[in-house]
């Protein structure tokens, strides 16, 4: 590929990326709704359901709400910042503190649903685990540096910390189909196929869009150095 054909493809995916970004109301807007279905039904518990049984799950439900009440904040920030870039460099930049962001959240998600499960110390920290091996596995995918054997180690280990987590069959078999599907590159962690905004294909071309930039940087750099 020429440096003229790599221009025109990161300037392709470019606009591609953002004209998905500046539609992604729509994931903002549904994660709003279900943040504010979950604080509502966790203050009607609390208030009008406020017995002994119902002590864990109001909090559990308010906690709730607030991580889908960040995650809209978080979207809707993300996607306008990616939607006025002017650099590749800049629309990968905000991608990416986008994801690390939501990686937070989902750890905060996957430590609420620990605290507040019925197993003991050894299922919630599978539980745990399991979450950051997800995201690692994500990042890695992310950023193109997710090997064969990486993958399959990192398959058996959640298979094992699922097994062990207690958290059901088919919650695991999801899990594990996800691990598969980021390891197969075909999906990211946190898009979404039927939502407004980023989904899957976008995420591939973020995948393209970055590979293009470092080959594009790397062959600047190496210029620069036989000059």
């Amino acid at each position: 590929m020429t440096e003229e054909e790599r221009d025109k493809e990161i300037e392709w995916l470019m606009g591609s990326i953002q004209r998905s970004a500046a539609r992604g109301r729509g994931m903002t807007i549904m994660l709003l709704s279900v943040s504010i279905i979950f604080v509502a039904f966790g203050l009607i518990m609390m208030f009008f359901f406020g017995g002994a049984n119902d002590f864990t799950v109001a909090p559990l439900m308010l906690l709730l709400g607030g991580v889908f009440l960040l995650s809209a904040l978080i979207s809707y920030v993300s996607h306008k910042r990616m939607a006025r870039a002017e650099t590749p460099r800049a629309l990968l930049a905000a991608h990416d503190r986008m994801w690390i962001i939501q990686s937070a959240i989902f750890m905060a998600f996957v430590v609420v649903m620990a605290v507040f499960d019925d197993g003991g110390f050894v299922s919630k920290s599978c539980i745990i685990l399991s979450g950051l091996l997800l995201i690692l596995a994500g990042w890695l995918a992310m950023q193109q540096r997710l090997r064969l054997w990486v993958g399959i180690i990192l398959l058996i280990v959640e298979s094992v910390l699922l097994y062990f987590s207690g958290v059901g069959l088919l919650m695991g078999l999801t899990l594990l189909m996800v691990m598969l599907s980021i390891m197969k590159g075909e999906k990211s962690l946190f898009a979404n196929k039927d939502s407004e905004g980023l989904d899957e294909e976008d995420e591939q071309d973020f995948r393209r869009l970055r590979k293009l930039v470092e080959e594009s940087e790397s062959r600047i750099e190496m210029n620069t150095n036989n000059k």
